[in-house]
């Protein structure tokens, strides 16, 4: 199955060295950046009737849509085939809160923190 990573991050530069890092590991894997969630949404609103495999790292913390709003949306408008779409959050932060929100979303596929490391994105590959 063919497979779309989406970078959803406001942190340009987070989003190339990861794209950078990913191109390495994977040349042929489509990659989408996006600044916020809202954004994010909308691209993924072009693909949802694709029979891709989406793969979505998103970070916590951004203007307009942050990442807790983008997952309520995603429940809530269940627009997406959710069978196909595997989120991963990547955060800077080490509140435990945060963690312990994202243990509510049970359609989350992992938490990790930042910066990624290569060998989190292989993982994170191989297991999708």
């Amino acid at each position: 199955m063919e497979k779309e990573l989406f970078i959803i991050d406001d942190d340009s530069i987070y989003r190339m060295i990861v794209s950078s890092m990913l191109e390495d590991i994977l040349p042929e894997l489509q990659i989408t950046e996006c600044d916020n969630g809202e954004i994010g949404l909308a691209k993924l609103k072009e693909v949802e009737n694709s029979n891709k495999e989406i793969i979505v790292l998103l970070d916590i913390n951004m203007p307009i849509l942050n990442g807790w709003e983008f997952l309520e949306e995603i429940k809530n408008q269940n627009y997406y085939k959710l069978s196909t779409l595997k989120i991963y959050l990547v955060s800077s932060s080490t509140d435990e809160s945060d963690i312990s929100k994202s243990k509510q979303f049970n359609y989350l596929s992992g938490f990790y923190h930042k910066p990624l490391e290569i060998d989190d994105l292989r993982k994170i590959l191989e297991l999708n």
